[in-house]
């Protein structure tokens, strides 16, 4: 539990140093529109993933190219850690939710080594998040 206290104080002090005020509203925007894409579509279609990812890549400038290879990758990260077919369309859903807060971390001058620790910490506080609704 130690370590897990400590990853989520790094990502803290990670967050409090680099980002303003600002950033950190954008992150939480990021959360909040990904909770309601997570509501909205429990048990989503692989064809409503990719047309959910698909148009916010689009809105925001990206190819058509950068998308469908978005799309392929990660497809395919999710058959190599083994998931069903079931599975992978809110694995991809989920995926795509790291991926918007990868970037703007990303954009705001982080490094990857901060970007995992960051990730990590909000991983674990989801899942504490999660254990106390269910308990």
């Amino acid at each position: 539990m130690t370590q897990e206290s400590d990853i989520k104080g790094q990502a803290k002090d990670i967050l409090d140093e680099t980002l303003d005020r600002e950033a950190v509203l954008v992150l939480t925007r990021i959360s909040e529109e990904m909770q309601l894409l997570f509501l909205a579509h429990p048990s989503p279609t692989p064809e409503k993933v990719k047309e959910i990812v698909t148009g916010f890549f689009l809105e925001n400038g990206k190819s058509e190219q950068f998308i469908e290879d978005w799309i392929n990758t990660a497809e395919e990260y999710g058959r190599t850690r083994g998931l069903s077919e079931h599975e992978q369309p809110m694995a991809l859903l989920s995926d795509f939710g790291v991926f918007r807060f990868m970037s703007f971390l990303k954009d705001k001058g982080l490094t990857d080594d901060q970007i995992t620790i960051v990730l990590t910490g909000a991983v674990q506080q989801a899942s504490e998040q999660q254990d106390r609704a269910q308990g």
